[in-house]
């Protein structure tokens, strides 16, 4: 049933018309795991056409983009998610306050554009920065209907939208490179990216008109605020490595450091955020029920373990032929970088259930405090590595996420009750499993043979150990895992 624009009309979980919990998570994995995908072929044909300086300088305006992309959001996408019931007033309010702050982000841009390109040494950046400025107009637009999407479990609609802007994106940025626009063919795939998503997002949700009601939000600013500066601060420990490479090593190390995390980062969010973008909401509504968030938890971190830790290992064996075949010798520098990161990709999959456990259970609180102690922590770590170059940076990071691990096993066991054996336990089996994996296809460098045949070769005896291993060491967990299949979530949240 339709709504008028501007009406009071709540939108309620109880409700919702959006799917149920197992089917929003093959719909998420169908988001992420499309658009991901495209979106490293798409870069990976990019990276071969253009090379390692023309992607550096598109990967340090992003940084800045991605920041002021955070800015636009101000927590309150998660603050509207938590709560039981909004308002349309509501959203529209929200509407209003993320396009006032993406027209005044362009206004400051402008002349901030020189500075930046002066600070990082690069002088395509006051021409390409401007330019990547205006498609916040586009991303302010994709917000509030993507929140209220979310709410209703509506993953198919945003399945439509991540996927279709990738494949858009991807396609006209490989023309435009092929054309011989240079960097600029990056700057082509992301603003056709967002154009297209927000169009479909804006569609699908048919959100309430802007409104001056801000009123509206007072109960959701409070929430919204502490997220907000939680994930700023997360945010400045998960991108100080790129400014820190960007700005003493140059646009080239950028580049080849860049695509290094380009390539962890895929996985890691077509594995995890499969999950984790439906935690939150499926935690918000049973957060008063201890024993069922612990089910999620622990369903939810043996799932992604089971797909993460495996193809991390992959990823990191492999990372002399891959990158060597895939991208060609120019790109050899970034393989050692792409091993080390592939320790923090694992590591980070299965941890990434902290941010939205924290939230779906109301503490923003804690969610606050721990990212700053985790800045804290990586900061420092990429910061006493930078005299080994890149790889050190990337040794920094790893090791600090490493120490903060058990930190977020402790708030886990202190929230909802959660043994530090139960927690082990769900990564356990995968982690050793995949430890023995990777044991074949070393040996394989071992004999003369071209690339790509060991790549297969590899693959074939890697993925057959692993799971090898999981049914004849793990057999229960392997058995439990594969009677579930995609859905990794309890029953009680798929209803």
């Amino acid at each position: 049933m339709s709504r008028a624009p501007g009406s009071a009309t709540d939108y309620s979980y109880d409700d919702a018309p959006g799917g149920s919990g197992s089917t929003s998570v093959r719909w998420n994995a169908i988001a992420l795991v499309g658009r991901q995908g495209i979106i490293l072929v798409a870069s990976v044909i990019l990276a071969r056409l253009l090379g390692p300086t023309a992607y550096g300088i598109v990967a340090q305006a992003n940084v800045y983009i991605a920041l002021t992309t955070l800015l636009l959001d101000q927590g309150l996408t998660a603050a509207l998610i938590s709560q039981k019931k909004i308002t349309r007033d509501t959203a529209g309010a929200a509407a209003t306050v993320n396009l006032g702050l993406a027209v005044v982000f362009i206004l400051v841009t402008v002349p901030l554009a020189g500075p930046v390109a002066s600070f990082l040494n690069t002088p395509e950046l006051v021409s390409v920065l401007p330019v990547l400025a205006l498609g916040l107009i586009l991303k302010s637009i994709a917000i509030v209907p993507r929140m209220l999407l979310m709410r209703t479990l509506n993953f198919k609609s945003i399945a439509y939208s991540d996927v279709g802007s990738a494949v858009l994106g991807g396609v006209l940025g490989i023309l435009a490179a092929l054309l011989g626009f240079g960097y600029w063919a990056i700057v082509v795939q992301l603003v056709a990216s967002d154009l297209l998503a927000a169009i479909i997002l804006y569609v699908a949700a048919r959100p309430p008109l802007p409104n001056l009601r801000m009123r509206a939000l007072g109960d959701s600013i409070g929430f919204g605020t502490r997220v907000f500066i939680g994930n700023l601060i997360a945010f400045a420990s998960r991108n100080i490595d790129n400014v820190l490479v960007g700005k003493f090593f140059g646009s080239q190390q950028l580049g080849y450091y860049s695509l290094a995390y380009k390539v962890l980062l895929t996985p890691i969010q077509m594995v995890g955020q499969v999950v984790t973008r439906v935690l939150f909401p499926a935690i918000s509504r049973v957060r008063d029920n201890h024993a069922e968030v612990s089910r999620l938890i622990l369903r939810s971190t043996r799932g992604i373990s089971f797909i993460a830790f495996p193809l991390m290992a992959f990823i990191g064996v492999s990372a002399e032929d891959t990158i060597g075949f895939f991208l060609g010798a120019s790109w050899l520098p970034a393989v050692l970088v792409l091993q080390v990161l592939s320790v923090t990709g694992a590591r980070q999959a299965v941890t990434a259930v902290n941010a939205p456990v924290l939230l779906g259970l109301n503490r923003s609180d804690i969610h606050l405090r721990f990212n700053i102690a985790a800045a804290i922590v990586q900061i420092a770590g990429m910061i006493a590595g930078l005299p080994w170059g890149i790889v050190g940076v990337a040794v920094g990071y790893t090791i600090a996420g490493i120490l903060l691990t058990p930190v977020i096993f402790h708030l886990q066991k202190k929230l909802v009750g959660m043994g530090y054996r139960s927690q082990l336990g769900a990564i356990a089996p995968a982690f050793h499993a995949s430890l023995w994996a990777i044991i074949p296809y070393a040996l394989l460098y071992l004999v003369p043979m071209l690339p790509i045949v060991r790549i297969v070769v590899g693959a074939v005896i890697f993925f057959a150990v692993f799971a090898l291993v999981m049914r004849v060491v793990h057999r229960r967990v392997w058995k439990s895992l594969v009677a579930d299949g995609v859905s990794l979530l309890p029953k009680r949240a798929r209803r």
